[in-house]
C-alpha cells in the first residue's frame, strides 16, 4: 500500500471505530437491546468488532484505490462508499432481519440503515479528500 492508502486506511478505521461505538453504545444502545439484536452486551467479543473495523476500512480503501474513480472528485469516492453501503445493507440490514426475530422492524431499518448511510458517507468523504490531496501534491 502507498502512503496515501495507509493514511486513508487509518482514517477509515478510526471513523469506523469511533462512529460504531458512538452510534451503537452511546446513542442507541437501549434501542438495540430492546430490539433483541444485542445479546452479548454483558460479554462482548471486542476482538471480533476490531476485526470487522479493520476489514471494513481495508475493503473500502483497496476497492477505491483500485478503481478509476480514485482520479475523480470527492463525490466519486462517496459513490464507491455508497456501493459498499448497499452491500452492507443487503447482508447486515436485510440479512439479519431475515434470520433474527426483531419485534420492531421499522426501528431496526432506521437505526441500522441510518448507521450504514452515515458510515459510508463519512468513509467516502474521507477517502475522497485524502485522494484529492494526494493528487494535488
Amino acid at each position: 500500500m502507498t502512503r496515501t492508502q495507509w493514511v486513508a486506511f487509518v482514517g477509515a478505521f478510526l471513523i469506523t471505530a469511533c462512529l460504531a461505538v458512538f452510534w451503537h453504545v452511546f446513542l442507541f444502545e437501549q434501542q438495540f437491546l430492546n430490539l433483541g439484536v444485542f445479546t452479548r452486551m454483558d460479554d462482548p467479543l471486542y476482538l471480533y468488532g476490531m476485526i470487522a473495523w479493520v476489514l471494513e476500512a481495508l475493503a473500502i480503501v483497496l476497492l477505491y484505490f483500485r478503481t478509476d474513480w480514485r482520479n475523480g472528485s470527492v463525490f466519486d469516492a462517496v459513490k464507491v462508499a455508497w456501493l459498499m453501503g448497499l452491500f452492507s445493507a443487503a447482508s447486515a440490514l436485510f440479512g439479519i432481519a431475515a434470520k433474527v426475530r426483531i419485534d420492531d422492524l421499522v426501528l431496526w431499518f432506521l437505526l441500522t440503515g441510518g448507521f450504514i448511510a452515515l458510515h459510508t458517507t463519512l468513509l467516502g468523504l474521507w477517502i475522497g479528500v485524502v485522494s484529492m490531496r494526494a493528487q494535488r501534491a
